[in-house]
């Protein structure tokens, strides 16, 4: 059973859903698109960088031995008068706190992406002893923010910077279809919220409407519309004997420390679901290179345990935290 619940979580981390704008039939000469389904853009690339969308992100890599890489996302904000100048400041002092070395080079407020006006910086950053130079683009799209990033060895810049260019010149915004089915509610429903479980089920899962969930699709969960598609699951486990809580995530944690690379356990506290004692444990791990963070909550029901599980990229983590809190105040049982 743990092991089911790592390959879950392992699962969860590269979600993708939604449909896609069309892209390779209007690539530019001698450029092709690395683009996955459902982004409000099109990332095209040169021919001779290769396509990492196999990560669940548009992406490719210039080469299979050099981390020289290109990345494209977005993020939908709850609050729509966020400025993509003031969501660059957020993205600057979360890379201060969060990558070794950050160094800010150079800001531009006043440049161009798609078309449309954006927001540039560039910065340094260490890995590994090596010195890398990075790049940001962000612009505001409909009601999301987009973001380009460049990741590659300073010693190296010089020889990509022309793809660079090219990769910039080229990005294209686009609109992205609406993957919301039909929207499920009782006469318990919170306002502004949906339901996102299915109706056989013991429990109702209420998340706020601009997450995307499908609740007949047969499994508990929601995404945020956004490329990384922070996520709560809701499973359930039957012990066959009892076990508190607290025991069942000792047994997952042991897990965890040797399957999910990089775990480090990071808090714990002590809260209320359904008017009943829970647990949420908070961790982090790094897929591809890449640092989520997650909020596991646990708690009992019936001879059952439950886990209600969050999980986004440790930049985007606490800017969906009221609405986790949200699903956790409004989870109940029938």
């Amino acid at each position: 059973m743990m092991k089911k619940i790592t390959a879950l979580l392992l699962a969860l981390l590269l979600t993708l859903f939604a449909a896609s704008c069309s892209a390779d039939s209007d690539a530019p000469e001698d450029m092709h698109s690395v683009t996955v389904p459902g982004e409000p853009f099109i990332l095209y690339v040169p021919n001779h960088w290769v396509s990492n969308t196999v990560s669940g992100i548009s992406s490719a890599y210039y080469s299979p031995t050099e981390k020289i890489l290109v990345s494209a996302r977005y993020y939908t904000p709850a609050d729509q008068a966020l400025t993509v100048s003031a969501y660059m400041d957020t993205c600057v002092a979360g890379y201060s706190e969060s990558l070794a070395g950050f160094a800010l080079t150079e800001r531009n407020d006043q440049t161009v992406l798609g078309n449309a006006d954006a927001v540039k910086i560039t910065y340094k950053i260490t890995e590994d002893g090596k010195e890398f130079t990075c790049f940001q683009i962000a612009v505001k799209h409909g009601a999301d923010l987009v973001s380009l990033h460049g990741y590659c060895p300073t010693e190296r810049y010089e020889l990509v910077r022309a793809d660079y260019d090219s990769i910039v010149a080229n990005f294209v915004l686009c609109e992205k279809s609406d993957p919301n089915g039909a929207e499920a509610v009782d006469k318990k429903t919170p306002e502004g919220m949906e339901i996102a479980s299915a109706d056989q089920l013991e429990y109702r899962l209420y998340v706020p409407k601009l997450w995307v969930c499908n609740a007949e699709s047969g499994v508990s969960e929601a995404y945020y519309p956004e490329s990384e598609k922070s996520n709560v699951t809701v499973t359930s486990y039957a012990p066959s004997e009892s076990i508190s809580v607290q025991s069942y995530f000792a047994q997952c944690e042991a897990e965890y420390r040797t399957t999910l690379p990089g775990y480090e356990r990071l808090s714990e506290s002590e809260r209320t679901v359904a008017e009943r004692s829970a647990y949420s444990y908070t961790y982090r791990t790094v897929v591809d290179g890449v640092e989520f963070k997650i909020m596991q909550t646990l708690f009992a029901y019936d001879s059952m345990i439950y886990s209600f599980t969050y999980t986004a990229r440790v930049e985007l983590f606490d800017s969906h935290m009221a609405d986790v809190e949200a699903m956790l105040n409004a989870f109940t049982f029938r």
